[in-house]
């Protein structure tokens, strides 16, 4: 890969191919309960004047008082969703273009970032082409979760910092940090990117950073925090009963005891499960495996050439993110795996531009299955199209039988075509605790099912109540696409 004629027409493809793909993902994925959850405060700040999220039960669980002020994670996507309904109108596709813009930023990021540690514009052109077309990568912005504004501002951070030490360390500074101390409101993963930053300084800056320079650094931060502390300060016994309610949920900080564990998990669960490993795994998602292979390959022939002091950088950066998130989230979410597999698409990249010389065929041959398989991946997602198939019809069916008057029991997802207006309550318990009796009750395969399963295994008294509740006071009045239908005898 000599010369720069093929580098405009690989950044075109990059930001075509993403923008083409994730137009379709936003318009056919199913709703589902985390993008109901982190909409309610929005819809309820733009519409009410307040940042409750009003969509679910909290009778019996830990979440008081979350209908009136929203503590249980970081403000800053909030807000930015407030001010994007504004100007757009409040809406399912509406919150998942949101992401898709962020996913754009981060592509830029991604690009500059792998431009300033390489110096090589080829390796950042194709690193933006195996990033823009990876498949995690457009789930991820095509959803209305606030990860991919999470990394994005992580990311800029980073970019902005190599972008700018040379010349003006302290604008450097202040810029890297401002993004990834706004990266930190929108999600505690932003710690990945403040790791990152401050070791990049250390790497690259150590005898250049001043007393000065720390106090520029941690000025944005300050200033962050007050900022949160001006609406903690409302109800701080709320605020330290959620957020506490919400570090401490299942097993979200369970390997901090047993990190090697942690790591051991990352790998198989997270990263190899979402790539094809997991049990139900069959067909197309088996061959889903071809990707960390390839990406390992990559890591391993990168390891292997000849030491780039840039590239070393990047190399820290995917370390530090992989053990992080190894050791500090124990739930091992897919969501996650765009701090991660984005940087080993960047590492790829940089190993296929210093082996092409001497393996041309092979380097054509397996990046060529490797984009392949993400583009199925998607394009096989985008076919079953589960929200005209699926989510509309029993949609449909609960209007056009009245359920839109009654007390609808189901996921909070519901309501982004029901309306946010308080008739659909998420209770996976069914009253357990509240005692209240719904006109239905929706099941779908992928949010309640689940959640009476767990409830089975973890919680036997209510698992007994659901049951006895279903067979005794309701009759299935639908079944349809993985979404079930119970009315109220």
């Amino acid at each position: 890969m000599t010369g720069g004629t093929y580098l405009k027409p690989v950044l075109c493809a990059a930001v075509i191919g993403y923008l083409l793909l994730t137009a379709a993902s936003i318009r056919t994925k199913l709703p589902w309960v985390d993008e109901a959850l982190f909409a309610s405060p929005a819809h309820n700040l733009v519409a009410k004047g307040y940042m409750g999220t009003s969509v679910m039960e909290t009778a019996g669980t830990r979440w008081k008082g979350i209908d009136r002020y929203t503590y249980w994670t970081v403000p800053l996507h909030f807000l930015a969703q407030a001010g994007w309904y504004e100007i757009f109108g409040f809406g399912l596709f509406a919150m998942r273009a949101l992401s898709d813009v962020w996913g754009l930023v981060a592509l830029a990021a991604f690009y500059l970032t792998a431009l300033r540690l390489s110096g090589d514009p080829r390796i950042a052109a194709l690193a933006a082409l195996l990033i823009g077309l990876d498949s995690s990568y457009i789930a991820t912005a095509s959803s209305g979760r606030m990860d991919m504004m999470n990394a994005a501002l992580g990311m800029s951070g980073l970019a902005a910092y190599l972008s700018l030490r040379e010349r003006r360390l302290p604008l450097a500074v202040v810029a890297g940090h401002s993004l990834v101390a706004s990266s930190g409101l929108t999600h505690p993963n932003g710690i990945l990117y403040f790791a990152s930053l401050a070791a990049l300084m250390i790497y690259f800056d150590r005898r250049r950073i001043s007393w000065r320079v720390l106090a520029l650094a941690a000025l944005p931060y300050l200033i962050g925090a007050a900022g949160w502390g001006l609406y903690i300060r409302r109800d701080p016994e709320l605020f330290v009963a959620q957020f506490t309610g919400n570090m401490s949920n299942g097993p979200r900080l369970s390997y901090l005891k047993a990190p090697w564990l942690g790591v051991w998990m990352e790998f198989v669960h997270r990263y190899l499960g979402y790539f094809g490993l997991a049990p139900e795994s069959t067909g197309l998602s088996r061959m889903k495996l071809l990707i960390p292979l390839v990406q390992m390959a990559g890591l391993a022939g990168l390891l292997s050439v000849k030491k780039h002091v840039g590239l070393r950088a990047l190399l820290i950066v995917v370390a530090l993110h992989f053990g992080m998130l190894a050791v500090y989230d124990g739930q091992k979410l897919p969501y996650y795996l765009v701090h991660t597999v984005p940087l080993l698409d960047a590492i790829l990249a940089a190993w296929v531009v210093a082996s092409w010389p001497n393996r041309a065929s092979l380097i054509i041959a397996m990046v060529t299955a490797f984009l392949g398989i993400h583009l199925l991946t998607t394009a096989q997602r985008i076919r079953q199209n589960p929200y005209r198939n699926s989510y509309l019809p029993a949609i449909t069916y609960l209007r056009e039988n009245g359920a839109e008057k009654a007390l609808i029991m189901g996921s909070s997802a519901l309501d982004f075509e029901l309306g946010f207006n308080g008739n659909v309550i998420d209770d996976p318990r069914l009253g357990y605790y509240s005692g209240k009796a719904a006109g239905y009750i929706v099941v779908g395969d992928v949010d309640y099912s689940e959640y009476f399963e767990s409830y089975r295994l973890e919680e036997l008294s209510v698992y007994r109540h659901i049951v006895q509740r279903l067979a005794n006071e309701y009759r299935m009045v639908y079944d349809h696409a993985g979404q079930k239908i119970y009315a109220r005898r």
